[in-house]
């Protein structure tokens, strides 16, 4: 007995440090994690549980890696040489724990980032999104791999001077595909539509299905797909139809020619006030003119704006106006005019026939 407490004697510090930090991460999972989901909970801050979450993991290897390097330290084996050689890789571990919960962080589904780009009012599609994922991850693996390589006194300066020369090359073979990627990130800043909404781009008219990396998905009114490169879309005009807040009536009420003077004012002042009592349209833009003699009707031009930029809702409030502009004329006894075309003979028709008859028996005798 006494020959094993004099060989583990000086290994008593080393047993001490490796215990005492295995009693500290059993605390820091049974105990610390539990009170700080508890604060968590209880904090206005809207991300401290992802970035727990994210460092979770990474804490608890650094509590291994700081158990062992301490054993070490404190062994009776231990050296200049080790110590300086253990400093290193301390603190190499604890970059890469480090950077092992900012990549964490980094991610769209567990992580913060898509969660400030809401917060930001950017929303899209996740493929799009992760664009910012993957981005934000190469940069964290290069700053990690650049800052453990500079600890370890490795000169990088060719490695980064052949990134650049490979990023060239890559960017020349590959310049259609980065130009769709950064169109996709243009179109994620500008945010000129969203998944859903109804757009006009590139000459095609529909509803937006997706956003990929490449292209943007449109599903056409005949439903077809239409697949748009994010570069075009990038540099072309782009009409959101379902962004508008009002959408414009503007029509032409033709009467016949038959409708009188007293009927015109009557008809013009009956349409304008039942416009303006109407609770979805905007009232301070309604106007109701006779605009003009046309080849066979007297025009009357409305306009007006609905309190809507839904297509359906639309129409449906352009339907009951018309439906109640017909019983308006009914009751004031004016109709709508067609086209017509009206034939006027100098002399009656059927004289103009027995002389044709004539002329022709005249010719048959000579």
């Amino acid at each position: 007995m006494e020959e094993i407490t004099t060989i583990l004697a000086p290994w008593y510090n080393s047993i001490v440090a490796l215990i005492g930090f295995a009693i500290v991460r059993y605390l820091y999972k049974k105990v610390i994690l539990r009170i700080l989901r508890k604060v968590t909970e209880l904090s206005p801050f809207s991300y401290d549980e992802d970035i727990l979450n994210a460092f979770e993991q990474p804490i608890n290897v650094m509590l291994y890696i700081g158990g062992i390097y301490t054993a070490i330290n404190l062994a009776p084996i231990a050296t200049d040489y080790w110590a300086a050689f253990l400093d290193k890789v301390l603190r190499s571990a604890i970059v890469l724990c480090f950077f092992w919960g900012c990549y964490n962080m980094s991610d769209t589904t567990h992580g913060v980032l898509l969660k400030v780009l809401e917060r930001a009012g950017i929303r899209s599609e996740e493929a799009v999104s992760n664009i910012f994922s993957t981005i934000l991850r190469v940069l964290i693996v290069v700053l990690c791999f650049v800052t453990v390589a500079k600890e370890w006194n490795y000169d990088i300066s060719a490695f980064i001077a052949s990134l650049g020369i490979g990023s060239l090359a890559v960017a020349f073979a590959a310049k259609d595909a980065l130009a769709n990627v950064f169109g996709s990130l243009i179109i994620i800043l500008d945010k000129p539509f969203q998944v859903g909404e109804w757009v006009l781009a590139n000459g095609y008219e529909g509803i937006v299905e997706k956003v990929t990396f490449r292209s943007t998905c449109l599903r056409t009114f005949p439903h077809e797909l239409v697949y748009i490169p994010n570069s075009l879309l990038s540099n072309t005009p782009i009409i959101n139809y379902s962004r508008r807040e009002k959408r414009r009536i503007d029509f032409i009420l033709g009467l016949t020619y038959s409708t009188t003077h007293d009927q015109m004012l009557q008809v013009i002042d009956r349409i304008q006030n039942y416009l303006s009592a109407q609770e979805d349209l905007h009232t301070d833009d309604i106007r109701v003119h006779f605009f003009q003699y046309g080849a066979s009707s007297l025009d009357i031009r409305v306009t007006c704006h609905a309190k809507t930029g839904e297509s359906l809702r639309y129409l449906d409030i352009v339907q009951r106006i018309n439906l109640d502009l017909m019983k308006i004329m009914e009751e004031i006894g004016v109709s709508c005019a067609f086209p017509s075309t009206s034939l006027y003979f100098e002399t009656p028709l059927k004289n103009e026939l027995v002389n044709a008859k004539d002329l022709v028996a005249t010719e048959q005798k000579a």
